[in-house]
């Protein structure tokens, strides 16, 4: 099973790998953070629409919706951060891939070399 962070979760939505989505497991997080992706390709980068934005919103949370949510343990995902030098929400994922025993797609880089080192990794290109 793969368990994917939000930068994969987007581009596979973009790649219109919807199959891959649903299969797929993420943490509670995840939404938030493409709310935040759609807000900055929106409002920061100019490069969709108010309408796109909401629309691939709406789709993207049921997506999202559907996935197997995994709660990752805070104390086990703070010691990691402090120890790794990860973000809390990066730690987030990757405890939760080490936690339910799945393979991590990431396409944060700074994350992907860290996990693999801890969990099998892919990037979405490779799904």
């Amino acid at each position: 099973m793969n368990l994917l962070d939000a930068s994969a979760i987007f581009n596979l939505f973009q790649s219109g790998k919807y199959s891959v989505l649903v299969a797929g497991a993420t943490i509670p997080l995840a939404r938030y953070e493409i709310g935040n992706i759609l807000w900055k390709n929106h409002k920061i980068r100019n490069r969709i629409s108010m309408k796109e934005a909401t629309e691939s919103g709406t789709v993207l949370f049921e997506v999202i919706d559907s996935m197997e949510q995994i709660v990752p343990s805070p104390a086990s995902v703070l010691r990691l951060s402090l120890e790794e030098g990860l973000t809390f929400y990066d730690s987030s994922y990757l405890i939760s891939a080490i936690e339910a025993g799945y393979e991590l797609v990431t396409d944060d880089m700074k994350l992907h070399k860290i996990a693999s080192s801890k969990v099998p990794t892919r990037k979405s290109s490779d799904m």
